[in-house]
């Protein structure tokens, strides 16, 4: 499998005016061949080699040959990744999360007009080395920068991609790694995923199902959205438009925020199955929960823009994997309305409260979710194993979960 190292850079002044004459020379490359390619495909007439020789023949004298043959190979990725996405398009196949396609972009900031600054190093032309605890990027042109960040991933290297954001320099080295898959019993872990509860989950022979809450989640993203609501009724009033700098850095931090709080939530869930001894998690999939659902403004707002579903399964998916433990999406229709003990659905729901008119079981009703995946996962044996009780609620507050890995709070 593969999985990626991110560095930052910490060039000196001298390193820097050479890094941006390399990103800068790599950027214009990627917009002069991406912009043959759009206008070739919008008349119908692709062509994979059309300028291709003439652009590496002029670049290679300024980035190097392997770089120049790195960023048209990037970019060909980018076409083919588009090309297999319009097919299934009009096979009617595209995953439902998908809603827009389009060609690949140039390296360019659409509000500012500016260049990004992005470079693409082939695997042989770059090394790390370790020295006295401190790390440091070998790369051509004679470059050796001093690098902080973890070395988490060791394995074969793959291509370094060197870029610029908010006035800091980043590297992401991706690495190919071998997991084997765990050997032991067979034990199974049910996951019901939601907007209150980001994860209520059954683990077979366990008594108590567990919980993490999303509440603290969405009380922090409420509070950044207050916030960029405020001062773009500010922007539009004073200068009419609806996006500021400002504005920008609130939103990408309440995304850091929401993501490095989900990142701690899936990590501590998925070595919770580890200890447990889980081979597999069986997931249901909620693809398509959006569409459709229109209800009151804060409902809306909280499934539309609070909820990334599809993130949270990434991040499972991935975890899972560094653990060597498999991730199964299951369809999750109705289980929220069906009991769990004898299948009926003559039930009352009241907020998070779940009973069953027919066998008078009360539970919570992310636990019965997480129950029914189980029932249906298992054909309906192990669906309820005593596992009905309130979930345990581990939290994680997004506030403690930046400063820490150790975000989780049992109550």
């Amino acid at each position: 499998m593969k999985r990626v190292n991110k560095f930052r850079l910490r060039p000196t002044k001298e390193q820097e005016k050479i890094l941006l004459s390399l990103c800068e020379m790599s950027a214009v490359l990627w917009n002069k061949l991406n912009f043959i390619r759009r206008q070739a495909f919008f008349k119908g007439e692709f062509d994979w080699k059309e300028g291709v020789d003439d652009l590496y023949n002029e670049f290679k004298r300024i980035l190097g040959s392997a770089t120049t043959q790195q960023i048209i190979r990037k970019n060909n990725e980018a076409w083919r990744s588009f090309f297999s996405l319009l097919k299934l398009k009009n096979k009617g196949k595209l995953p439902s999360h998908i809603r827009k396609i389009s060609p690949p972009r140039y390296w360019k900031d659409r509000e500012s007009g500016r260049r990004k600054l992005m470079t693409v190093i082939r695997n042989d032309c770059y090394r790390i080395e370790e020295v006295r605890g401190k790390k440091w990027l070998i790369l051509p042109k004679g470059l050796r920068i001093r690098i902080t960040g973890e070395i988490r991933w060791r394995g074969k290297q793959g291509r370094l991609e060197i870029f610029y954001d908010d006035g800091r320099w980043y590297a992401y080295q991706s690495v190919e790694v071998n997991q084997p898959r765990r050997t032991i019993s067979p034990v199974k872990a049910f996951v019901d995923l939601g907007v209150v509860n980001i994860i209520t989950a059954w683990i077979e022979g366990e008594k108590q199902p567990i919980a993490f809450s999303g509440k603290p989640l969405l009380a922090d993203w409420w509070y950044w959205s207050k916030k960029i609501a405020h001062y773009q009724s500010i922007a539009k009033k004073v200068n009419g438009v609806n996006i500021t700098k400002r504005i920008r850095e609130y939103y990408r931090i309440r995304q850091l925020r929401f993501r490095h709080a989900i990142n701690t939530i899936v990590f501590r869930f998925v070595k919770l199955c580890y200890d447990k001894g889980v081979t597999e998690i069986v997931v249901g999939d909620v693809s398509g929960i959006r569409q459709n659902n229109n209800k009151n403004a804060k409902v809306n707002a909280m499934i539309h823009n609070f909820w990334s579903y599809r993130y949270i399964i990434n991040r499972l998916i991935m975890t899972a994997e560094n653990f060597g433990i498999k991730v199964k999406l299951v369809k999750e229709n109705y289980t929220s309305s069906i009991c769990p003990r004898c299948g009926s659905t003559n039930v009352y729901k009241y907020k998070r409260l779940f009973k069953c008119l027919n066998c008078s079981l009360e539970a919570h009703r992310d636990v019965v979710g997480a129950l029914n995946i189980a029932r249906l996962s298992l054909n309906g044996t192990g669906g309820s194993n005593g596992g009905l009780a309130l979930p345990e609620l581990p939290r994680v507050h997004p506030s403690v979960a930046q400063t820490s890995p150790l975000g989780i709070l049992a109550l």
